[in-house]
């Protein structure tokens, strides 16, 4: 431009000739042509046009004609009506004009599409006069453009976010957690638009209690490592109307090169609905698994019912078929053990009278040997009828149905009754049976639903066979210092009561532990035992009452029944 100014012939213009030009417009000229910003000189009352090489790029684009040396009003008149005020204001001498991102008419430098620029105006003074106007300016359509088109995008997706329900955040990491809010995430949080710079202190106020340590660690420890994002799902508390909203937060981590973290973009939505509808699920199907576990416990106590219920009617018609079978061998045991002890009776008249008489030699030994069989045959026959009653005894109470009132006992009542009642009835069959009791009760043991008299007949069984077992070792190995003991304890189990009755004596060998249950089994001698006493007990205790039997036992040294009632009668 330097050379096209040296050639233009400038006396064409009322400026005239460059020789005669002030001093002050050739000092700006100089600086003018020795810049790359953008410039223009309007000189005198004509605003004659001069311009550096950066302006003439935009000059070129002009209407497609001459800039240099123009008159400014009839070269820019498509746009006077914009800019003739701020020129008319500088040449009144009222100052400069700065103008920032000014649009222009599309035909102001020729293109179909408007232009936007950033400019000054300046007077040029000389003697106090000013004489010209200085104009640097800044062609800013390629900027404004960006500028719309990221405003354009932001838009786009604060509507997307609106229509989703989705709020954006951006956390500047590099310069202490300085944030950066959207409109939709300020709706969901609840929080004023002043708020769109909120501190990171403020976010973590509005955190519930008892979220904010797990959430403000999931945020610290994410930055901190070298993860490029986290989720996260935690509640808050909203400002605007104090409600409580679930939060759910997907963020990505920027990070330099050296992996530190120095940008976190995250998006954030309110996820309480389905928060809430999770957890009415959650219980639902919590109500609906309990309910079908009741279900399946009312159809297993159901078929408990129905088990014991045919048990009970195989039993009952057992116990008919073997309470007639009993009536029916009672009575000619009776007759057999009536007979026997009157022929008892009868020989030993014999003896008496064959005492008194004379007596050859020869049947002398006869005499003597023949009643003496007899009685011995007789006694037999005693012994034996005998051990048929009690069978036939304990066959009628196996057999019985429908064992007295059903009601709430004591258990520890209950124990202490039998306990002595067995002992004092020991005491009497034998003068001197001695041995140690040991009483364990619990307080706690409480009441039992219970019918009294089969329960009592069971502890009755185990506390005599423990009598008998104690004194047989006793009796049997005459060991020193050995002093029959029997313990009976209770405990309370919660919704059940556990009572253990415990003896020294010989124990039960593995062998035959598992028949001790079984009807007619005995380990007591021939004549001393039916073999149905722990049957007996084992019916009463686990079918009619819905208990536990169990034996605990070592061979040598003790033998403890373990008897589990619950409190309350399984139906």
């Amino acid at each position: 431009m330097g050379a096209a100014m040296r050639k233009f012939d400038w006396s064409r213009t009322r400026i005239g000739a460059p020789e005669g030009w002030p001093e002050t417009l050739r000092s700006f000229v100089r600086v003018m042509l020795n810049t790359n910003h953008p410039m223009l000189i309007w000189w005198g009352p004509d605003l004659i046009q001069l311009y550096n090489d950066a302006f003439y790029q935009i000059a070129a684009n002009a209407l497609q004609r001459p800039a240099l040396g123009a008159s400014g009003k009839a070269y820019w008149q498509e746009i006077w009506d914009v800019i003739g005020p701020d020129i008319e204001h500088v040449t009144g001498g009222k100052g400069g004009v700065w103008r920032e991102h000014q649009l222009m008419p599309a035909d102001a430098v020729g293109e179909l599409k408007p232009h936007y620029w950033t400019f000054s105006f300046s007077p040029i003074e000389d003697e106090s006069t000013v004489r010209g106007v200085l104009v640097v300016c800044r062609d800013e359509t390629q900027e404004h453009q960006a500028i719309l088109a990221v405003q354009a995008r932001e838009a786009e997706l604060a509507r997307l976010q609106q229509i989703g329900k989705i709020g954006g955040l951006e956390v500047n990491l590099t310069a202490g957690f300085r944030n950066r809010r959207s409109p939709e995430y300020l709706a969901i949080h609840g929080l004023p638009p002043e708020a769109a710079n909120e501190t990171h202190e403020d976010w973590i106020r509005r955190i519930h209690p008892e979220d904010r340590r797990r959430a403000e660690g999931t945020f610290m420890e994410a930055v901190q490592s070298d993860c490029l994002g986290y989720s996260i799902q935690y509640r808050i508390i909203r400002p605007c109307d104090g409600e409580t909203r679930w939060i759910l937060a997907k963020t990505e981590i920027e990070r330099d090169e050296s992996g530190k973290a120095i940008r976190l973009v995250g998006a954030h939505a309110d996820v309480t609905d389905q928060v809430l509808v999770e957890h009415a699920l959650r219980e639902s199907e919590e109500k609906y698994r309990k309910l079908a576990q009741e279900l399946s416990q009312s159809l297993e106590n159901l078929r408990a019912t129905q088990d014991r219920q045919l048990h009970s009617e195989k039993l009952a018609s057992l116990g008919q078929l073997t309470a007639g079978i009993a009536h029916e061998i009672k009575n000619p045991l009776s007759f057999v053990n009536n007979f026997a002890r009157l022929s008892g009776e009868r020989v030993d008249e014999l003896m008496a009278v064959l005492g008194d008489a004379t007596a050859t030699a020869k049947n002398m030994s006869d005499i003597d040997r023949l009643p003496k069989t007899i009685r011995q045959n007789l006694e037999r026959i005693i012994q034996h009828g005998k051990r048929a009653d009690s069978i036939v005894k304990s066959m009628l109470l196996h057999s019985r149905s429908g064992s007295g009132d059903h009601r709430q006992v004591e258990i520890n009542s209950l124990l202490d009754e039998t306990l002595n009642l067995t002992f004092h009835g020991a005491r009497v069959q034998r003068p001197d049976f001695s041995k140690k009791l040991v009483r364990e009760l619990d307080e706690r043991a409480g009441r039992v639903d219970l019918y009294p008299q089969e329960i009592s007949r069971v502890f009755l069984n185990l506390i005599s066979n423990g009598f008998y077992a104690a004194t047989h070792r006793q009796a049997d190995h005459l060991e020193a210092g050995f002093e029959p003991m029997l313990r009976v304890k209770s405990r309370s189990r919660g919704d059940a009561v556990e009572v253990r009755v415990r003896d020294n004596g010989g124990g039960i060998s593995p062998q035959i532990r598992d028949k001790i249950f079984d009807p007619f089994f005995t380990t007591k001698p021939v004549g001393e035992g039916t073999g149905l006493g722990l049957s007996i007990c084992h019916d009463v205790v686990v079918k009619q009452h819905g208990g536990t039997i169990d034996l605990e036992t070592e061979p040598g040294k003790f033998c403890e029944f373990v008897v589990w009632l619950a409190r309350k009668r399984v139906e």
